[in-house]
């Protein structure tokens, strides 16, 4: 291989792995809160990241191509998300059950006291059931 041919390779593959680490670095942010600020979200990711600097999680955020990542850095990442992913499905699957059963009950509640005063409530309790019911398939409900 020639020495172009494999720095061409090497560029790739470095840039395949900043990719890598920025999806990895953002699926770590989370959705975060409504109206949260990227420089939040950079301080919350300090605090689960402590050995890297605030401009080093900025420029990964961002995938700056100036930026080259470290093995373990990327190794460190993917071990942040793993736990995430495994077994956790099964546990936010369950727990959205329990809410939509919840909130089942808490419309007829709503509608035994007053269904004319709470109607609005209520009608927003169904639209929420509806969508749980949608993702969670209606015989799981």
């Amino acid at each position: 291989m020639s020495e172009k041919s494999e720095i061409s390779a090497e560029a790739m593959t470095s840039e395949v792995a900043l990719r890598e680490a920025s999806n990895l670095i953002r699926q770590l942010a989370g959705d975060g809160c409504p109206g949260e600020s990227v420089k939040s979200i950079f301080w919350r990711l300090g605090r689960q990241l402590k050995n890297w600097k605030p401009s080093r999680i900025k420029d990964v955020w961002y995938a700056d191509p100036r930026v080259a990542i470290r093995g373990e850095e990327l190794e460190q990442l993917r071990a942040l998300i793993g736990p995430r992913n495994d077994g956790a499905t099964l546990d936010e699957l369950n727990e959205l059950r329990s809410t939509v059963a919840r909130l089942a009950r808490y419309e007829d509640l709503l509608e035994r006291i007053d269904a004319e005063f709470f109607s609005p409530e209520v009608s927003a309790t169904r639209d929420h059931v509806g969508q749980a019911r949608g993702l969670l398939g209606k015989s799981s409900v």
